[in-house]
């Protein structure tokens, strides 16, 4: 990060107040919301077109510790503990926790650097045995999950965990005991402490009997496991804790410049808890602070967290009102000739979705450059690509191009799969491409909405929006305390879960509030601006230009390309090059897209340098490091331009084309998205 950069974060945070534990992202100050609070939703309930899809299981058997009657939590950030042979280790921040059939683990990881990671090392935690042989994820948001404790068909007692809450607890169903192989020493009122690995570790349990490594709980009596901060101690913690925490209420707000998240830490009314490093503010966050993968994260005293992001509006459309004529001229005879070059689209969801994107990136060019013959054949098009897609009971009678619903995952799917999207994986990644070819198409052509409708909002409550009666969960993937989505679906990983392309996520949303737009859903639309403008601040600190302070030195890059819950890397899942590494947090090109990475020349040469300068042009997803490499400032956009003349429009990725990477420079050129 450059010494300039990090300047207008340090003045960005000195700026941002609140009257709660808060915090705000940089160039963020929060402004009065011009929408009250209010929780995620819609105004359009998609039960009735779930019911209308074919029912098909198409994952291979998985093994589910979900109770049967919740909707099972695929891509949570907890999702390793509700799924597969083994239980992995989940990391409510800043916590790590391993649940076991007859134990848990708590643990305050540590931090190490290598040249592309940032990772918690495998520490030991303190390890609490108890009298069970099973357990099962009882209560599941988006933010905390409870897990229940069985002997046999006895109920033991209740673990619950939370992200930013730096504690686990435990509510006993019976009478219970816990134990632990160190010794437990008293450390102010109903507080005990023990040391494992250098660390020090605390329980608050009223009503409990403990004596060297055991902590005797009566039916009903909770226990609160949590980590010491080194520059705390466990006495103001004990003050600091009443009862435990039982779940978390997510609501937002939208206000005229920025969004605002609210995070409520019910069944207490005081407690501990820890925001993301560069959102916490105010003297309440003096109970010590926690090395994480993050950065320095503080602990304070409250019950709730609120932050505010710069809003950001959906958008489809470059403005070329003004563009010359001869431009424009030359633009809409490349739309013409990479609509001639459209060849079917695939038959899955992931590329099958980018092929009607790119169709309606087409469209909606065509209509800006005001050549509506030619928008109306695209338009034409497009309609019958979707066709097929758009009618809930094609998997009746056809084996592609047609959606079923799974009723034992709960999860809307593409009858030929990609990317483990049966298991969940992707989803938003590829129902936003479906979500904003549907509102081009609605666009153009608003009479289709109502053809469009059942599907579409089947995708929309898939992702997001979920159902009143629980058919489909509400925010399937997006996490409102992190500000982004997770993409895998059953998280069967030892660093939880993850995600690699923010520009993908960014574009989910996108479409998701431009279909809302068209169908007329006020409600799915601001939670889709909340959650478009939470991911593209996410995309912004936590991938392209990640605060690195307070991470130990060894990491030897200026972006992330893949984040997990307790990791961050500078990788890909599918390719080493570095041009793969900075496309993928790139695509798909469009107005949107340009809006938030133009913000900063410096920091845009930066990345094309790392990633090999022009020669990055020829690597994977070359093109969209071409198309970002423009916004370095005037020499680099001219040396774009010369280059994409030498391009060869059907060697591009299948997700674009040559006249939106044309059209993109084009925008460079008129100055859209130039905050500079």
């Amino acid at each position: 990060m450059t010494a300039a950069r990090t300047r207008l974060r340090a003045l960005a945070l000195l700026m941002c107040t609140a009257a709660v534990v808060a915090g705000c992202a940089p160039g963020a100050s929060p402004s009065p919301a011009k929408e009250g609070w209010t929780a995620p939703g819609s105004s359009t309930d998609a039960s009735a077109a779930v019911g209308a899809l074919p029912v098909a299981q198409l994952a291979p058997a998985i093994v589910s510790r979900a109770a049967a009657d919740i909707a099972p939590p695929t891509n949570r950030w907890y999702s390793g503990v509700a799924f597969g042979d083994v239980s992995e280790r989940i990391f409510p921040f800043p916590l790590a926790l391993d649940l076991q059939a007859g134990s848990f683990t708590v643990t305050l990881p540590r931090v190490a650097a290598s040249a592309a990671t940032i990772a918690t090392e495998a520490d030991a935690g303190v390890a609490v045995a108890l009298p069970a042989d099973t357990f099962t994820v009882v209560r599941a948001t988006p933010v905390s999950v409870t897990a229940r404790y069985a002997l046999g068909e006895e109920v033991v007692g209740d673990l619950t965990t939370a992200e930013g809450w730096p504690v686990i607890a435990f509510t006993a169903a019976r009478d219970v005991t816990l134990t632990i192989a160190g010794e437990l020493r008293a450390a102010g009122s109903d507080t005990w402490t023990t040391s494992v690995d250098g660390r020090t570790y605390g329980v608050r349990a009223p009503d409990a009997t403990v004596d060297a490594g055991a902590v005797r709980l009566p039916a009903g009596a909770t226990a609160q496991w949590f980590a010491v901060p080194a520059d705390s101690d466990a006495a103001a913690w004990s003050e600091a804790l009443g009862d435990p925490v039982t779940e978390v209420e997510a609501s937002f707000a939208v206000g005229d410049d920025t969004v605002s998240t609210r995070l409520r830490y019910l069944g207490t009314d005081a407690t501990v808890v820890v925001p993301m490093p560069g959102r916490q503010t105010g003297p309440e966050c003096a109970l010590g602070t926690f090395e994480t993968v993050y950065g320095l994260a503080s602990a304070c005293a409250g019950t709730a967290l609120e932050w505010s992001v710069p809003r950001r509006d959906a958008r489809a459309d470059y403005d070329f009102s003004a563009l010359d004529d001869g431009t424009r001229s030359a633009l809409a005879k490349q739309v013409a000739a990479d609509f001639a070059a459209t060849g079917p689209p695939p038959a899955d969801t992931y590329f099958g979705g980018k092929a009607l994107a790119r169709l309606a990136a087409l469209l909606s060019l065509a209509r800006s450059l005001g050549d509506a013959e030619l928008a109306e054949v695209i338009a034409d098009r497009l309609e019958v690509e979707l066709e097929p897609w758009i009618d809930p009971e094609g998997c009746r009678t056809r084996d592609e191009r047609c959606f079923v619903y799974d009723d034992v995952l709960r999860l809307v799917v593409g009858r030929t799969p990609s990317f483990g999207s049966e298991e969940g994986n992707d989803h938003h990644f590829h129902y936003g491409y479906f979500l904003t070819a549907a509102a081009a198409l609605a666009e153009a052509r608003p009479e289709t909405v109502d053809a469009l409708a059942p599907v579409m909002d089947v995708l929309a409550a898939d992702v997001a929006a979920g159902t009143a009666d629980a058919t489909l969960p509400a925010l399937r993937v997006f996490d409102p305390f992190r500000g982004h989505s997770w993409a895998s679906g059953m998280a069967p990983f030892a660093d939880g879960n993850n995600q690699e392309s923010s520009s993908e996520a960014v574009a989910a949303w996108n479409g998701l509030a431009l279909w809302a737009r068209a169908r007329g859903d006020a409600d799915l639309e601001r939670t889709a601006e909340w959650m478009l403008s939470s991911e593209v601040d996410a995309a912004r600190t936590l991938w392209l230009d990640p605060d690195l302070a307070g991470i130990p030195p060894g990491f030897d890059h200026g972006m992330i390309s893949l984040v997990w819950g307790g990791k961050r890397e500078y990788a890909t899942w599918f390719s080493a090059e570095p041009s793969a590494i900075l496309g993928i947090q790139i695509l798909p090109l469009g107005p949107l897209a340009l809006d938030y990475l133009a913000d900063d020349p410096a920091l845009v040469a930066e990345h094309v340098a790392e990633a090999g300068g022009e020669a990055a042009f020829a690597g994977a997803l070359g093109e969209y490091v071409l198309a970002y490499s423009a916004l370095a400032g005037p020499e680099a956009l001219a040396a774009a331009k010369e280059h994409a003349a030498t391009l060869d429009g059907g060697a591009l990725d299948d997700g674009t084309s040559l006249s939106a990477l044309l059209a993109w420079l084009t925008a460079v050129d008129m100055g859209e998205g130039d905050s500079r």
